[in-house]
């Protein structure tokens, strides 16, 4: 592998690491607003349970279908 290949890998794999913690960033930030819409700060632990959930269980699912179809196209589709 080239070096300008090795450094264009590493500018994309950190670009993802990147929008993976921004997601996590705005969905704290997010989650004031969402609870006040419920109605109160009992739901807060629903919520997150929920998203933490959700997270979990598809992380797995998208890792199976990239391993099948290739990982290429899964990163792209997860950046996008």
């Amino acid at each position: 592998m080239s070096s300008r290949r090795r450094m264009a890998v590493t500018a994309g794999v950190i670009t993802g690491m990147f929008l993976a913690a921004l997601e996590a960033t705005v969905v704290g930030t997010a989650m004031p607003t969402v609870i006040a819409s419920l109605g109160g700060l009992s739901h807060y632990s629903w919520v997150f349970s929920a998203y933490l959930i959700t997270s979990t269980i598809t992380v797995p699912v998208w890792g199976k279908l990239s391993d099948l179809y290739g990982r290429r196209a899964f990163f792209q589709l997860g950046i996008a």
